[in-house]
């Protein structure tokens, strides 16, 4: 058994990619920080998420960084571009070493068309998907911001890592005074352990 089908019967998706369009599948890796898709190009595939964690970032008209979600296997992305046939909204980059199932747009048009199973697929992790995004931008705009970032780290299972607290603010859409002092005191009762490049739920 190849690794396509070991991911396939493990996530129970043998009713949406079927036997024969299998040998067409793609997996593919990347490492942690890598880009996956840019904003505002072009997609030619549904990417199932099958190991590892990504985050997708949208980059406001002031320059800063926001994460408007995280996803985790198996959830996908790529399908909206797929269905409303237009370029990436937002940029999808690896949080950890990941591993996709590409799914080629003109395999999913040719083979999969008539698989009731695959849009009702489709349908639902859209949909959970649409309802994870808004829940994110609900809490950035009504939380405080000591509340943002708690959250922020207990949504990625308590631990984080950045390249920098510049990098770490904007993806936060905190100020980066406003975010040092809320690691002071998040730190100082003992709520957090900081180290160079990460954060760490105690």
């Amino acid at each position: 058994m190849n690794k396509v089908s070991k991911y396939i019967d493990f996530f129970n998706l043998n009713d949406i990619l079927i036997e024969p369009i299998r040998e067409r599948l793609l997996v593919k890796h990347y490492k942690k920080d890598e880009y996956i898709l840019e904003a505002h190009k072009g997609a030619n595939s549904i990417f199932f998420l099958v190991e590892g964690t990504v985050e997708v970032l949208c980059i406001l008209d002031n320059g800063n960084q926001v994460c408007l979600n995280v996803l985790k296997p198996l959830e996908i992305f790529g399908d909206i571009e797929f269905i409303n046939d237009e370029e990436i909204l937002f940029d999808v980059i690896a949080k950890t070493d990941v591993t996709l199932i590409l799914l080629p747009f003109t395999v999913a048009r040719e083979s999969l068309n008539n698989n009731i199973n695959f849009w009702k697929f489709l349908a639902i992790e859209g949909n959970r998907k649409l309802l994870n995004t808004n829940r994110a931008i609900f809490y950035k705009s009504t939380l405080k911001a000591k509340d943002i970032f708690i959250k922020y780290i207990e949504d990625n299972d308590g631990y984080v890592t950045f390249k920098s607290l510049d990098e770490l603010s904007s993806r936060l859409n905190i100020s980066y005074r406003n975010l040092t002092r809320i690691i002071s005191y998040y730190t100082k009762t003992k709520t957090i352990q900081k180290n160079r490049n990460s954060i760490k739920r105690l």
